[in-house]
């Protein structure tokens, strides 16, 4: 029979987390490190046993400690997914405005559009252009144009050569959807898009970056164009 645990072991447990987050986030635990045995663990912070595995459980749950093979707790490298799926819940019960997410794409794009016309190759340019061939093919199927469009800036961020570009973008996915899914059906916006992602292209594969950023600003700019005229119906 499982043990219960009462309200008071609940708020122990907190306190067992709290502490072994603070070593996490300090580096006294790294990676790979293992956890103090259970009954040094109990002792360390006063708590019974339940109290100790209540805590453990919310560590494994959030990735963050995992059991490697009989050889105890260990701590975890948090993996990307993870962490964009952690934004990305949040993002999504905040329900925030178009607004506040077109300003973190305008601080993170444009710069991500300089940096792939700096540091992007040939082969990852080609599958710029595919994408953007893609866009421009997809007429009025809209959800077909929304994937087309999200693979264009996501193939951006993966040129700019700094993973957490990607990592953002991704966890805004759920807001951006919607402004395509609004946009893209648009014909002058749907226009719009495939015409800036071409001058986008050509920078990037110039290796203009101040055009590349430019070309960026335009086109996030007449993308919030579009969604306020809306917004102001």
């Amino acid at each position: 029979m499982a043990e219960d645990t009462a309200p008071g072991e609940i708020r122990r447990s907190d306190e067992v987390v709290a502490g072994l987050l603070r070593r996490i986030l300090d580096g006294r635990l790294r990676p790979g490190d293992r956890l103090p045995a259970e009954r040094d663990l109990a002792a360390e912070y006063g708590v019974s046993r339940t109290a100790l595995r209540e805590a453990m459980s919310n560590l494994t749950g959030r990735g963050l400690i995992a059991s490697r093979g009989g050889s105890g707790l260990r701590v975890t490298a948090v993996a990307p997914e993870r962490a964009q799926e952690t934004l990305f819940l949040y993002l999504r019960d905040n329900d925030l405005d178009y607004r506040s997410i077109h300003e973190v794409r305008e601080v993170i794009e444009v710069h991500a559009a300089g940096a792939a016309a700096e540091r992007g190759d040939a082969e990852t340019a080609r599958l710029l252009s595919a994408a953007n061939d893609e866009l421009r093919a997809s007429g009025e199927d809209v959800a077909r144009a929304v994937a087309a469009d999200f693979e264009f800036h996501r193939l951006v961020s993966v040129m700019a050569g700094n993973e957490i570009f990607s990592l953002l973008l991704s966890s805004l996915r759920g807001g951006l959807i919607r402004v395509r899914e609004h946009n893209l059906v648009l014909r002058a916006a749907h226009r719009e898009a495939c015409d800036s992602h071409q001058a986008i292209v050509d920078a990037i594969t110039a290796h203009d970056a101040d055009a590349a950023r430019a070309a960026m600003a335009s086109h996030l700019s007449a993308v919030f164009g579009y969604w306020h005229t809306a917004e102001q119906r």
